[in-house]
């Protein structure tokens, strides 16, 4: 009967419900360490592909190295063994003196060997792991293998089952997929890899003044992992290699905060920025600019308090009621280059968390003009809080709320019960 009772007090003590509104003490990743990136650890990974200072960015509060490309892959491993830092592995084995790229599984003379195939990869897993103990992630290389070549797909396989083979600590297996692709494509290789990430970069996709496409992008990730999710996750890869294509430098930030917490809203658990690298007809302006706007993300994301930890661990909930304001216009796009399919949304969007003790509300206007938002359902017994400003947000006697969000605008608010 005592142990009956504790629990019903550790139950009272976790469970707060003010007008049926719960406030549970919900935290999914409770019994996960602070030493380790996710999904093995609390820690929220935040990176770039190419980096060229993985110490200071790790200050700037990346939590994450990698991946690279050529000699940058050996510097990026050396760095981050000197320095301790998580980084992604990238894997591309060599069988009989040949490394195993695009150009060889297309070549018609080319017969692959899988069973040499996979005893290279595992015994460069075994030896990566041993030499690297801050490895978090494997990066499949060569990437953007295509599930309608036989021998890329079957390599991609393959390699995957290898890596989950000789991997004692199953650290998840990521393969970097076009960001063209659509929901029917992605769930192609959602069985032959742990982590879905796509390339989501807008401007490159013609959808520079209609950013709704983070939307479709995040969603079909999101989707793509339905009924096969043990163990996976999805992670936003937004773009970062050019001048923005209408010269507006100045909209850089704005743009940034949109595509990177749209698509942590809409269930993306990572950020992976590609790419960090100086590059040709990449002006310096526009390179800090961009480095600038995502260094302040991860400041607000990383960290034992980082936001971060609300999109790794908290609950999915829809209790409160919120909607675009009467009059709003839709957003229309065609997201597949020589495809006329269109997709419809709302300006806005709205992502609801249970997370300790509070809820949170991210709100995301899409649209390059204002757009009204309304909440209601709002305890009155409860007080509302920008996140960003830590500001209270006052709320009417009705539980309403009418938000103006400016273009591109992200809020993040949070609900709790007054003390």
């Amino acid at each position: 009967m005592q142990s009956k009772l504790s629990r019903l007090g550790l139950f009272l003590f976790l469970s707060v419900s003010v007008f049926g509104l719960e406030f549970t003490d919900y935290d999914s990743g409770r019994e996960l360490s602070w030493d380790k990136l996710y999904p093995q650890g609390r820690i929220f990974p935040y990176s770039g592909f190419s980096p060229a200072d993985v110490a200071s960015n790790r200050e700037a509060g990346f939590t994450l190295a990698g991946p690279s490309y050529g000699k940058g892959i050996e510097k990026l491993q050396e760095d981050c063994l000197a320095s301790g830092i998580p980084f992604i592995y990238s894997l591309q084995p060599t069988v009989d003196g040949q490394l195993i790229t695009m150009e060889l599984l297309n070549s018609k003379e080319y017969q692959p060997d899988w069973a040499k195939i996979r005893e290279a990869v595992t015994l460069q897993v075994k030896a990566a792991a041993e030499k690297y103990p801050q490895l978090a992630w494997w990066n499949i290389r060569p990437e953007e293998l295509r599930y309608w070549r036989v021998k890329e797909y079957q390599y991609l396989q393959e390699v995957y089952q290898a890596i989950r083979t000789a991997d004692p600590q199953k650290r998840p297996v990521w393969m970097y997929i076009p960001n063209h692709y659509s929901l029917e494509a992605l769930k192609k290789y959602t069985a032959h890899m742990d982590i879905v990430g796509k390339g989501m970069y807008v401007n490159y996709s013609n959808q520079c003044l209609n950013r709704i496409w983070v939307r479709w992008s995040s969603e079909n990730q999101i989707s793509a992992l339905a009924g096969n999710t043990l163990g996976k996750f999805s992670i936003c890869v937004p773009e970062m290699f050019q001048d923005p294509p209408d010269g507006k430098r100045e909209r850089i930030e704005a743009r940034v905060r949109h595509d990177v917490y749209l698509a942590l809203a809409n269930g993306c658990r990572g950020v992976v920025i590609y790419s960090l690298a100086k590059r040709k007809n990449f002006s310096p302006e526009a390179h800090q600019t961009y480095f600038a706007a995502y260094k302040r993300i991860a400041k607000e994301l990383t960290g034992e308090t980082g936001l971060g930890q609300i999109f790794l661990f908290g609950e999915r909930r829809q209790d409160l009621e919120g909607r675009v304001a009467p009059g709003s216009a839709m957003l229309t796009i065609q997201p597949i280059p020589g495809q006329q399919q269109e997709f419809s949304y709302t300006a806005a969007y709205m992502a609801e968390f249970l997370y300790r003790k509070a809820r949170y509300l991210v709100l995301v206007n899409s649209a390059e003009t204002e757009t009204g938002y309304d909440l209601s359902g709002i305890p009155s017994d409860t007080i509302l809080i920008d996140v960003f400003s830590a500001q209270p947000v006052p709320v009417n006697a009705e539980g309403t709320l009418h938000l103006t969000l400016s273009p591109l605008e992200v809020r993040m608010l949070k609900l709790e019960p007054r003390q």
